[in-house]
């Protein structure tokens, strides 16, 4: 059975590395949160720009989005996790995974060009 997906130009699907969100030790001995540079995972996805409605209703609830990514399948990131494509970094904001069935996963992200939280 073929899934039939709408892809615009530019939309194809595209590799990213999940950097899962950690916690070291600093020489103060104070918890510092560090991503695990280590491509633990990756999953191919569509990137896409988010809709305006979609950047306003999560700019609402205080976690600015910039796109949505759209993979195939079951979750494999969580939200504290960030998502690498080359020299673009993404940071999760929220997932959705529509029909709770493990088909699609929509994932909700900000392109950070700093690579820091805020």
């Amino acid at each position: 059975m073929a899934v039939m997906m709408y892809l615009r130009p530019g939309n194809l699907y595209k590799d990213f590395t999940i950097e899962k969100k950690g916690t070291t030790i600093n020489s103060r001995g104070r918890a510092q949160r560090k991503f695990n540079s280590e491509p633990a995972e990756q999953i191919r996805a569509v990137l896409a720009e988010a809709k305006p409605q979609e950047k306003e209703r999560w700019r609402q609830l205080q976690h600015p989005i910039s796109h949505t990514i759209v993979q195939k399948g079951a979750p494999k990131a969580s939200t504290e996790d960030r998502l690498v494509f080359g020299e673009r970094i993404f940071f999760i904001q929220g997932i959705d995974e529509p029909g709770a069935l493990g088909l699609w996963t929509i994932y909700y992200v900000e392109e950070r060009f700093d690579g820091n939280e805020h």
